[in-house]
């Protein structure tokens, strides 16, 4: 027989290679076998087929390990949660190891009469008077006591304070103690409710207001008390300011004056303020009466006094009908020179289109003789809301006619500005003559002192103020409310009034 170990060692066999043995089925016979054929005969479970591997797949909350096994191997179980599993923590419902004593149940939701207080309860603590909680193995039983009364809790209201609204407490008074009526004050009582009334004092001052070029003259004075009224001849609300109104002045129309001699206020007529009343006027006529022919020293009375001087030659003065008042002076005939304005330079500061020029304008002729004097007077004129801070210059050219010389120039200038509106202020004054209550048992609202409507004059101003009783009070008569409202001129204070009988709530 053959010695198997005295064969070559192959360590890499085959499928096809052969092995002997022998076939029971073929009365032991010796035969020879394939490796393949073992092998399959090996891994064919009877009746079912044949298994080459097993893989492995991890579930949501399972991971397993060690697949896929072709022949043998061992497969792994764990659970797959996060967080560090121990005696303090429990498998919450999404895969995470929490500790037990922070998270709380997630299953015991706690309401307080239907509103949801949390979601998951950690703990449960019973307290109160007379509540106890007791614990036998997993069963906690709470008991809470009987009420000996019906009062569950206590609100105080207006005028009661309270220690407590649960448990032992203790109310006191913290609202009127007393009522004592002071001067023109009357206090009476019914079924517990008191009715306090007043009487004003006739002839009280309530407020004063300053109005249109008034003012309140001292700082001390006030519009409820000592109130000095004066006319106001500063700022945007000086008496005449807000008394303007723009007319051209008559011989017949009467103005105020001190009389130094009387200290006295007098009137007078524009036509009767004598010239010698105005000094500068005067010198300012006579002045330019120095050069002016007169005829006031003629005593004679068998000519007529002369009122006219004309210079003309003497083939003018035959073509004429000469006139007995006239003086006729023939003068031999000159040849006519004719002297033109040009250039002129406008040099006025501010737009053109708010003034208008008038009079002599560039271009303007005056025709004379050699000797003669020419004069082109131009008139500027502001327009409406205007005026001229500087005033305009340039605006006369006057000179003697030479030979040869045809024209003048002229140089306008001057500053034209808008006439300032200074900005009114009407600031507002609540005023309240309330009975029956203390200042705190009303409550106004909206406008109160002090709001302010600015603009130009004349300002229409309108204030809106409200008046509601406080808590634990309520109107008896009223509240009636005199609006600010109106339109001025210049910047004052403007008086809201209200008025009213205040009693308790019942």
């Amino acid at each position: 027989m053959a010695i198997i170990y005295s064969y070559p060692l192959d360590n890499t066999p085959q499928l096809a290679d052969l092995l002997l043995g022998t076939s029971i089925s073929d009365g032991d016979a010796t035969k020879s076998f394939t490796i393949g054929s073992l092998v399959a005969l090996v891994d064919a479970p009877a009746s079912v087929g044949t298994v080459t591997s097993v893989a492995t797949a991890n579930s949501t909350f399972i991971s397993i390990t060690g697949g896929p096994i072709t022949n043998a191997g061992t497969l792994t179980a764990s659970l797959s949660a996060g967080g560090t599993p121990n005696d303090t923590t429990f498998l919450r419902g999404d895969n995470q190891w929490a500790p037990a004593t922070t998270s709380g149940s997630p299953n015991i939701e706690v309401f307080d009469e239907g509103t949801s207080i949390t979601p998951a309860a950690a703990s449960f603590n019973f307290t109160g008077t007379g509540v106890t909680a007791t614990n036998v193995g997993d069963a906690v039983t709470v008991n809470v006591p009987a009420l000996v009364n019906g009062v569950l809790s206590v609100n105080p209201g207006t005028g009661i304070t309270t220690n407590a609204t649960l448990g032992d407490i203790i109310v006191t008074n913290s609202g009127v103690i007393d009522l004592l009526p002071g001067d023109n004050i009357g206090i009476a009582s019914a079924a517990g409710v008191f009715t306090v009334t007043a009487t004003m004092n006739a002839g009280t001052v309530q407020s004063v207001v300053a109005g249109d070029g008034l003012v309140l003259q001292t700082a001390q004075s006030t519009i409820t008390s000592t109130p000095t009224i004066g006319v106001q001849y500063t700022g945007s609300n000086n008496y005449i300011l807000v008394g303007q109104d723009l007319a051209v002045v008559d011989g017949n129309d009467i103005i105020a004056f001190n009389q130094t001699s009387s200290s006295n206020v007098k009137s007078t007529t524009i036509s009767t303020i004598p010239i010698a009343a105005l000094p500068l006027v005067q010198t300012y006529i006579d002045a330019g009466d120095a050069d002016t022919i007169k005829s006031n020293t003629d005593n004679f009375t068998t000519t007529p006094v002369v009122t006219n001087v004309i210079t003309l030659t003497q083939a003018e003065y035959t073509a004429l009908t000469p006139d007995t008042s006239t003086l006729y002076v023939i003068a031999a005939a000159s040849a006519a020179i004719t002297t033109t304005l040009t250039p002129v330079t406008n040099s006025i500061s501010g737009s053109a289109a708010n003034y208008t020029i008038t009079g002599a304008v560039n271009g303007s002729t005056f025709t004379g003789v050699a000797g003669e004097t020419y004069l082109f007077t131009t008139i500027v004129t502001p327009n409406a809301g205007y005026y001229f801070s500087i005033p305009v210059n340039g605006n006369i050219v006057s000179g003697t006619i030479a030979a040869g010389t045809t024209t003048v120039a002229q140089a306008l200038t001057g500053t034209l500005v808008a006439i300032p509106t200074p900005a009114v202020t009407a600031t507002l004054q609540v005023v309240t003559n309330i009975q029956g209550g203390p200042s705190s048992g009303f409550i106004l609202g909206d406008s109160l002192t002090g709001a302010v409507v600015t603009g130009t004059s004349p300002l229409a101003f309108s204030f809106t103020t409200t008046c509601a009783p406080a808590n634990g009070y309520t109107f008896s008569v009223g509240p009636t409310i005199v609006q600010a409202t109106g339109t001025i001129k210049g910047s004052q204070t403007v008086i809201t009034t209200i008025t009213g009988t205040l009693q308790l709530a019942p």
